[in-house]
């Protein structure tokens, strides 16, 4: 289909540029808008790809396929002029169901890490000489992106559980990283949102593999109706793919059906990292993929941007920037950053979404309150959302009080904001931590700007 035009609405989304990347390679002919510029807007154009701001019908007029976010409302003046004139219009999740047409797809989903375990996957995959095509929700270091288009049978894919958007996949293997409550706004029960798991996993080809997390019922439960093989891995001893950890900091034992394979030294840190590996060696070494090439992916993987990402040091003070965005994955983060801390950590949080800040208004405070030193809340970033009364970054700056009254909380209305505050708060020694799935890693690096630093590449 090389040559045909299609655009994108929503193009700088980490899903959505990605496939147009993909289709860009491919030969078609790529456009795309979105409402603001960013840094993913800007390399898209650097790559050829045209990109306007803002939204307008003249940008689909030409097209033979428009493809969509969630964010994208009924109302949208491109949406509704490729509707008019018969353009065929696609989903971002669609779309990406497409690109898996024709090849063996590894599809990871889970509510916790699956951006860092697909890109094991891949990374191990390169390692076995596989040369997969990959699309992830993240900066993949060596990539200089999120997307790497190789010519192999495999394609790797991370399939986001968001508005049932992975259940236009039907994957040759699955990666289900964990289940917990998330996306309520859209699926309103935890009931509900298992019964998507279960569609998904179901649609798993009968010849693949299904890979799950041994050390929680709900995960296993949803595969009880897969065609597909499935298997376990965790800590567990009902775990096929075991991890058995050491007194090292990123080194675990991986045990394979109760037989040692070997021992994995990661260059991520956290025991939830050890977790995303035992995951990414069972889908491998389920396909096929020897243990040698398993350990050399995973102990050649350096990370994903914005998952404990080092920034930089200066004036004594070191900063890293984390994407966590749930009550859980700030616990893990938290609790592997904190050996390194030699003073105090600070932490700077942007909630998102006003409803994920409301669904988990107390856990959010109670893991605040427990984990950091001293604390900067930023505004809430809203993504598709309106405001939702009662519900505020000031509000939850009071709940986590509550809860200690002797941790210092400051507020900041904006990223750039926070980076002065921040100034202002840290003493030489500390480590300072912004987190959040909005826009704090501008924070990260404005303060290392304000410290008289350098940020990593």
């Amino acid at each position: 289909m090389s040559g045909k035009r299609v655009h994108f609405a929503g193009i700088g989304g980490i899903g959505m540029s990605a496939i147009a990347q993909v289709l860009h390679r491919r030969g078609w002919q790529v456009t795309g808008c979105d409402l603001k510029p960013s840094s993913v807007v800007q390399k898209l154009q650097e790559s050829g790809i045209p990109v306007w701001l803002g939204h307008d019908p003249a940008h689909v007029r030409e097209c033979d396929l428009f493809v969509y976010t969630a964010a994208i409302h009924e109302d949208n003046p491109e949406l509704i002029e490729a509707r008019r004139n018969d353009v065929q219009v696609l989903r971002r999740s669609q779309a990406l169901g497409m690109l898996l047409e024709g090849h063996k797809s590894i599809a990871v989903t889970g509510t916790h890490g699956k951006t860092t375990t697909t890109a094991m996957v891949a990374s191990i995959l390169e390692a076995a000489g596989l040369d997969p095509q990959v699309l992830i929700g993240g900066e993949v270091r060596r990539y200089g992106g999120n997307v790497r288009l190789g010519q192999g049978e495999y394609v790797v894919v991370e399939a986001c559980e968001a508005y049932d958007s992975f259940l236009d996949l039907y994957p040759y293997a699955a990666v289900i990283t964990n289940i917990e409550a998330e996306h309520l706004d859209y699926y309103h029960t935890e009931e509900r949102m298992l019964q998507s798991f279960q569609q998904f996993v179901s649609q798993v080809n009968p010849q693949g593999v299904v890979v799950t997390w041994a050390d929680d019922q709900r995960s296993i439960g949803l595969c009880e109706h897969a065609r597909a093989k499935v298997v376990k891995f965790g800590t567990s001893n009902e775990a096929d793919y075991r991890v058995v950890q050491s007194g090292s900091e990123g080194v675990f034992l991986l045990e394979v059906r109760a037989r040692k394979a070997g021992e994995i030294r990661l260059q991520v840190p956290g025991a939830h990292n050890m977790l995303n590996a035992a995951a990414a060696a069972a889908v491998s070494l389920e396909l096929g993929v020897s243990y040698s090439a398993v350990r050399e992916g995973l102990e050649g993987f350096d990370g994903v941007q914005r998952r404990l990402e080092f920034v930089g040091q200066a004036r004594g003070v070191a900063v890293y920037d984390d994407y966590g965005h749930h009550p859980t994955e700030i616990e893990a983060t938290l609790r592997t950053l904190r050996p390194r801390v030699k003073k105090r950590l600070v932490v700077a949080f942007q909630p998102h979404l006003y409803s994920r800040t409301r669904d988990f208004w107390h856990q959010f405070a109670q893991v605040l309150a427990d984990g950091c030193d001293a604390l900067v809340l930023v505004n809430i970033y809203p993504a598709r959302e309106e405001p939702i009364p009662g519900i505020s970054s000031t509000g939850l700056a009071e709940e986590i009080r509550s809860r200690r009254t002797t941790l210092p909380v400051a507020l900041a209305d904006t990223p750039e904001r926070a980076a002065e505050v921040l100034l202002q708060m840290i003493r030489e020694g500390d480590t300072v931590l912004t987190l959040g799935a909005g826009e704090l890693d501008r924070t990260a690096r404005l303060l290392l700007q304000l410290l008289g630093g350098a940020g990593s590449a």
